[in-house]
């Protein structure tokens, strides 16, 4: 039965698939409370936190405006509309007119400037969460899944703020808010402050029992949202292969599954904050009820005027929003949490070995918040082919106890195209992870022209490399855009000549724009051997000492595989060229065989001069079964 797992490499499977999944089961860093996720995060607001102070003093600027309009209101009731004194109003009217004015400027002050530090921090964790997520270890990254991974890059980084910015900002405003509007309320009439006063500590018992409850149902719905996306990622790349089985039924079915899963965990989360709004109201209006029947009782024995319990119902109208945005915010930092949790599993994940390492140019340090550090002293890579040696290595995944080598050694020349073969998940693609430090090897080195690349700076290492994988990684955008991704200084007429190196300039010349046909999703509007002659002139361009060639026929027909035979060849040859294949039409390309089995090379016999081997003069035609005709190049 064909499933989407089968798209994947062979040496795929060398990673441990006996790794927890991070994205369903909750595998990471232990439950984050509220306290703890904001220090691990507090790093974010660094070099804004003065405009959160500011924010906060020109919200509380407004905060005093309204307790002024409230008293003048009081003053407005008492010694005007009920003396019936006209000429008592002009200067409090004038004075409202003022106080409302600065209000709403220093309202709209407060909002931009919070609004500037929320959007600036969620876009440093972006930009910090996907640079984690770009360099993450492979064995790591299989965990997550595609989907789960953009879930966690798009909407748990959202949730995260209101635990940094605007969740601080509002929670600060909202408790001198209520500091301020009970003081006035006490000044305005002190038992009747007291009574409503009793709402504060019912309103915290209330938000700290229901925020409880919503950070359950908030972590299970965001797995859920994670779970969903890795799914229909899925399904979305492999829908052929589940419309050819007849598994589209199959599964929708576990899109559904998880979606009524999402819905159980939202329909949760969605009774535990309508109850505590309802909660609250109830508790509000019983306050406010008391409040009004003492004051009426005061008023009727002469012990307190109706400016006095109008101002002081004002103050409470006030309040009162603010002690329940308090208790909304317990509740929603408490939530929030969970999705930190989310975020900090992939921050918290393994980097490839020498990530960490890779200093790469920030347009703007300000805007990111990442340290750039000086570069270790580049590497610039050599014109000509490179030798590479592997002495000793001996290597295994992580949590793994397979290893993949055991004291291998293989040397490649200069120039040398060395074909490597073995079995499916013998580690022939992790020899690639090797090459790329992605993970180094337990034991042993790795020399590339003599030099143990773990003493090379890594841009510079990887500047030597070219590699041409199983699935080639086309962008969207432009088919030129494409190929200049291996240079990004390359001229039109560069691409233009690569691509015809590459025998991929007559397809795309065909094409409805040329250079400039645009390139969907993963190159999805191109056949199979397009995409791969697209990656080939990537190649060419980028023109690298070692050409890393994997599987590079895989899932191609024979003709697809005859057009590429031919610019393949012509690449490899002015190289050192590692070619991972089992097509024996691609292994006629090596000078040399190695096959690697249970951890070691071995030899597999010379393969000689192409040409000499089939007893065929140089530049003579070379007739393939269900091919096509091509000259194969001669090996300097």
């Amino acid at each position: 039965m064909s499933t989407a797992t089968e798209s994947r490499t062979a040496d795929d499977r060398a990673v441990p698939e006996s790794a927890p999944a991070m994205s369903g089961s909750g595998t990471g860093p232990a439950t984050l409370s509220v306290p703890a996720t904001v220090r691990r995060f507090a790093p974010l607001l660094a070099g804004l936190r003065w405009q959160l102070a500011v924010a906060v003093v020109f919200h509380l600027v407004q905060v005093g405006t309204t307790v002024v309009t409230v008293a003048l209101f009081g003053h407005i009731v008492d010694e005007v509309l009920v003396t019936g004194d006209l000429s008592a109003l002009r200067t409090p009217m004038m004075i409202w007119v003022g106080v409302s004015v600065l209000g709403a400027v220093t309202s709209y002050a407060g909002g931009m400037l919070t609004g500037n530090v929320t959007e600036t921090v969620l876009l440093r964790l972006r930009d910090q969460l996907y640079t984690h997520t770009q360099r993450l270890a492979p064995h790591a990254r299989s965990r997550f899944g595609s989907g789960d991974l953009v879930s966690r890059n798009t909407g748990d980084v959202e949730a995260v703020d209101s635990l940094l910015s605007s969740g601080v900002v509002a929670g600060v405003v909202a408790a001198v808010s209520v500091l301020v509007y009970g003081l006035a309320a006490f000044v305005t009439n002190w038992q009747l402050a007291l009574i409503a006063a009793i709402l504060a500590p019912l309103l915290w018992l209330i938000a700290r029992r229901f925020g409880a409850a919503v950070k359950r149902a908030s972590r299970r719905e965001r797995e859920a949202a994670g779970q969903i996306s890795s799914l229909v990622a899925e399904g979305i790349g492999a829908m052929v292969a589940l419309q050819a089985d007849n598994q589209t039924a199959r599964h929708r079915r576990r899109v559904g599954d998880q979606s009524r899963r999402w819905r159980d965990a939202r329909m949760s989360e969605l009774r535990a904050d309508a109850a505590f709004a309802e909660a609250v109201t109830v508790v509000e209006v019983l306050c406010m009820i008391a409040v009004i029947a003492v004051g009426a009782w005061q008023i009727s024995r002469g012990e307190a005027q109706l400016g006095t319990l109008i101002a002081l119902t004002g103050y409470l109208g006030y309040l009162y929003p603010q002690i329940q945005t308090l208790g909304g915010l317990v509740v929603e930092v408490t939530s929030a949490t969970a999705s930190a949790e989310r975020v900090a599993q992939v921050l918290d994940a393994p980097m490839g070995a020498a990530e960490e390492h890779l200093v790469e140019p920030e347009p703007d340090p300000a805007e990111s918040g990442v340290t750039v550090r000086a570069p270790a002293s580049p590497v610039v890579a050599d014109s000509g082919p490179a030798t590479l040696t592997l002495t000793g290595v001996s290597f295994a995944y992580p949590d793994s106890r397979c290893p993949v080598f055991e004291d291998a050694e293989l040397e490649i020349r200069a120039g040398e195209t060395l074909a490597i073969t073995g079995p499916s998940g013998a580690g022939k693609s992790t020899l690639t992870y090797l090459l790329l430090r992605l993970y180094d090897p337990d034991t042993g080195t790795i020399r590339l022209n003599g030099t143990d690349i773990r003493d090379l700076d890594v841009a510079g290492l990887r500047a030597h490399l070219s590699v041409l994988h199983q699935q080639p990684a086309l962008m969207r955008g432009t088919i030129a855009e494409n190929i200049r991704f291996g240079d990004d200084t390359a001229t039109e007429a560069d691409i233009v000549e690569a691509a015809r190196t590459a025998g991929a300039a007559g397809f795309i010349s065909a094409m409805n724009g040329g250079f400039d046909a645009e390139v969907t999703e993963r190159g999805e509007n191109l056949s199979g051997g397009q995409r791969q002659r697209i990656a080939l002139a990537r190649t060419v361009l980028r023109d690298r000492p070692v050409l890393v060639l994997d599987e590079p026929t895989t899932g191609l027909d024979d003709e697809s595989v005859g057009e590429i035979l031919g610019p393949l060849a012509t690449i490899a040859s002015t190289r050192t060229t590692l070619l991972i294949s089992h097509d024996p039409r691609v292994l006629e390309l090596a000078d040399r065989r190695v096959e690697l089995r249970e951890g070691c090379f071995t030899a597999a016999g010379p393969m000689g001069s192409r040409r000499a081997r089939r007893g065929l003069p140089e530049g003579a035609l070379v007739e393939r079964p269900r091919t096509v005709q091509l000259v194969l190049p001669v090996q300097p």
